[in-house]
């Protein structure tokens, strides 16, 4: 056997037993050797790459577990200048890399945010490929296990300097229906609320931390011509109530509070919960350029229907929040989410003594 590729087998076998042992540092000393050897052992495979190199792809591990993310993309380019991925290989990676990234920024904000959450919670909540959150969950040196006495697995932060990492923007997408168009006389009849944890500069959803929906029962009945619209009617209603505290605590949580024809919904929302003048508001007709993207109208079941959403709209509350946020997680020409978009655009920004300002469409 060649003695570069004996000694690169003996290396990679080492690797193999530091990594049992959990010595994490000793097998980044090791795979880093291997990485300087690679070229020359490449070049003696020829076609015939192994698909399991241990000092590259335990390497890359390693640096994902130490959330170094910037030095497993190194590793990948690296690994491909020295012929020992292809270019397809080397995007797949790269991409896989970018997907646990991903995790590791929603988990941790996750999880300095609630301490002790069980990992089903998080698994349910997190927008993130589940695979690549699975791992970051078992591998990560970052993110403390232990199952409590009931069996159920919870995750905290292994170092509690770690809760000052990024936390996202906390943004509620809201719905209203009512018993008209009228913002003083006519009153609500249901609200839908979805709480999400968004990264600002891309616009990507991190976490569905809440969802709400509430019937309410108004002071008269709801008209015949509405009901046919939304669906709701009188016997929905009777004996039903806002659950204000809730809805309250959704809002003081918010950074801001983003709906599909802003002007309408928060004028009803900002009647029953008067705090939520004190929060920046976003519209997602009014904050998007539908127009210059070529869209005829913004009406939310035309955008859904142009964009593979959706062919149907109930006109309820929860679900009308649901069709806003995966219309909000499409993505323009340019390629960004419209929801980064969205987030530079405030269709209504509160003044230091909190009187109403609200910015006008052009």
């Amino acid at each position: 056997m060649d003695s570069i590729i004996e000694r690169f087998h003996l290396l990679n076998s080492e690797i193999d037993i530091y990594k049992r042992l959990q010595d994490i540092d000793k097998v980044v000393e090791l795979c880093e050797k291997g990485m300087k050897e690679l070229p020359a052992v490449i070049s003696r495979f020829q076609d015939d790459v192994p698909r399991f190199i241990p000092c590259r792809d335990v390497l890359i591990q390693s640096f994902a577990m130490l959330d170094q993310f910037k030095k497993a993309r190194d590793v990948v380019l690296r690994a491909y200048q020295a012929g020992a991925y292809t270019a397809a290989q080397n995007q797949a990676v790269l991409t896989r890399i970018d997907e646990m990234e991903r995790a590791h920024n929603c988990l941790m904000a996750c999880v300095a945010d609630n301490p002790g959450i069980s990992k089903d919670l998080v698994q349910q909540r997190l927008r993130c490929e589940p695979k690549a959150l699975t791992w970051y969950i078992h591998n990560s040196q970052t993110i403390r296990r232990e199952t409590d006495f009931t069996g159920v697995e919870r995750l905290w932060l292994a170092h509690e300097q770690d809760a000052n990492l990024y936390q996202g923007k906390k943004v509620a997408i809201v719905d209203v229906e009512t018993t008209g168009l009228s913002k003083t006389r006519d009153e609500i009849v249901e609200i839908g609320a979805l709480l999400v944890r968004v990264h600002e500069k891309s616009g990507a959803v991190m976490e569905v931390m809440e969802e709400a929906n509430e019937l309410n029962e108004p002071t008269f009945s709801i008209p015949e011509r509405v009901s046919r619209i939304h669906g709701i009617r009188d016997h929905d209603v009777r004996g039903k109530s806002l659950d204000r505290p809730r809805f309250e605590r959704i809002f003081s949580e918010s950074d801001l509070i983003t709906a599909h024809n802003a002007g309408f919904d928060s004028s009803f929302i900002q009647r029953y919960f008067p705090r939520t003048k004190q929060i920046p508001w976003h519209c997602s007709v009014r904050g998007i350029d539908w127009k210059q993207y070529g869209f005829q109208t913004r009406k939310l079941l035309d955008l859904c229907r142009w964009h593979r959403i959706s062919d149907e709209q109930n006109h309820r509350a929860l679900d009308d929040v649901k069709l806003t946020l995966a219309l909000l997680q499409k993505k323009n020409p340019k390629g960004d989410y419209y929801l980064k978009e969205l987030l530079r655009h405030p269709f209504y920004v509160p003044d230091k003594t909190h009187k109403e300002h609200v910015i006008s469409e052009t």
